[in-house]
């Protein structure tokens, strides 16, 4: 008995065997490891890029937007540049009539000043019936394009909306993960006059005929031609002064509509400018449960790399919920160095992507105070994570410039 007992436990045949055994299930757990990392790895990037495809559209749309108030502007400085150019050609008929009548009453320039009276009276006569026709005209499409501007700055960031989310929700390249998906702000900016929208807002009705009037000036002065260029220019600047003899008969706000311009300041009187809160758009790409269906492998490796539990979790384990969150920032922006009163006479918004942040004054106030409270210890420890997780997506930044 002694003997079989001693010889088994000398005998050294099948060590391998046990060993490749534990082998074997330790490499099988770690292949399950392996699978579960990918697939959160996958679901993560897929998720993200979720949000920045959200993020980039809803910004593409509100500069599609903001180069459609540019052409809406263009559009009314040509109308009411053709009535200027004809009310301008009135008056300048009026004064020489009037200069003319002037010389009929003396007796030596009597002779010359009646037959230019005689030509030039029908020909006032016909330029001011002409100009009350394009006044109409003016009157209708200019009430048509300030519609089309308030539809706009009104609509765009509703369709900027509809298309974020068919670009994270729809696309088949982002579901799965994505089951869901927005952008904030859900209406565009916040405006002074009340509303939400594009960031712009009604301008001075003067600018549209000083604006019609330089690009004409501008133009002459810039033809290439045999003519020296100082007398180019010096005909254009006289064109330009003459067209604003017509500036009081044609800019009154019951003939043309004030153009738009860039939003120049908040409701509190702090300045507007690029970079700002309301050239921001920020989305927020909602995945699904990774428990079942395409990512459950994954979710399996997982739990076995955790000894196969089921209850009593790792808070790791737990925050996969946090992960089933996506976040992208992307603003939309002028792209040029004019000034600021340029921004919207010129089509060259654009959109990108910028790093997430979010601003503090987004944030409840009471939040801020408790997430003060935690850092100062007199809180839950749980909620002091909390704070430090949103101070990492930058909550003390005023915006995103």
């Amino acid at each position: 008995m002694n003997l079989r007992c001693r010889s088994l436990w000398m005998d050294t045949r099948g060590a391998i065997m046990v060993m490749a055994l534990f082998l074997a299930i330790f490499l099988v757990g770690a292949m399950y490891l392996v699978l579960g990392v990918g697939d959160a790895l996958l679901y993560r990037r897929v998720m993200q890029d979720g949000a920045d495809a959200g993020a980039f559209a809803a910004s593409v749309i509100a500069a599609k937007g903001m180069n459609l108030h540019a052409v809406l502007n263009v559009a009314m400085a040509v109308t009411a540049g053709i009535l200027l150019v004809l009310r301008s050609a009135e008056v300048l008929l009026e004064i020489l009539l009037a200069i003319l009548h002037a010389m009929a009453a003396s007796i030596i320039l009597a002779p010359k000043a009646l037959p230019l009276i005689a030509v030039l009276t029908p020909a006032e006569a016909s330029v001011e019936r002409i100009g009350d026709g394009v006044e109409e005209f003016v009157r209708i499409s200019h009430d048509a394009l300030d519609a089309a501007h308030l539809a706009v700055q009104r609509g765009f960031p509703l369709l900027a909306e509809a298309r974020a989310v068919d670009s994270m929700v729809s696309h088949q390249a982002y579901d799965p993960p994505v089951a869901a998906g927005f952008v904030i702000p859900l209406l565009g900016a916040s405006l002074p006059e009340g509303g939400r929208g594009l960031p712009v807002e009604k301008d001075d009705v003067d600018v549209l005929c000083d604006r019609a009037a330089n690009a004409l000036g501008n133009r002459l002065s810039n033809v290439s031609s045999s003519v020296p260029r100082w007398l180019l220019k010096a005909l254009g600047g006289a064109v330009e002064k003459a067209l604003r003899l017509g500036k009081r008969r044609t800019c009154d706000e019951a003939i043309v509509e004030s153009p738009r311009a860039v939003l120049r300041q908040r409701s509190e009187g702090s300045e507007v400018w690029l970079g700002h809160e309301e050239f921001q758009y920020r989305a927020y790409s909602i995945g699904r449960d990774p428990h079942s269906g395409t990512w459950q492998t994954g979710e399996k490796g997982i739990r076995i790399a955790q000894g196969g539990r089921t209850r009593g979790r790792t808070r790791a384990y737990e925050s996969h919920l946090v992960g089933r969150v996506g976040l992208a920032q992307a603003e939309y922006y002028f792209d040029g160095t004019e000034p600021k009163v340029e921004w919207l006479w010129k089509q060259r918004w654009r959109a990108r992507l910028r790093r997430f942040r979010i601003s503090r004054g987004w944030m409840p106030a009471a939040f801020l105070g408790a997430c003060t409270g935690a850092r100062r210890g007199t809180f839950h420890g749980d909620l002091s994570h909390a704070c430090d997780l949103i101070r990492d997506f930058s909550i003390n930044a005023v915006s995103a410039h």
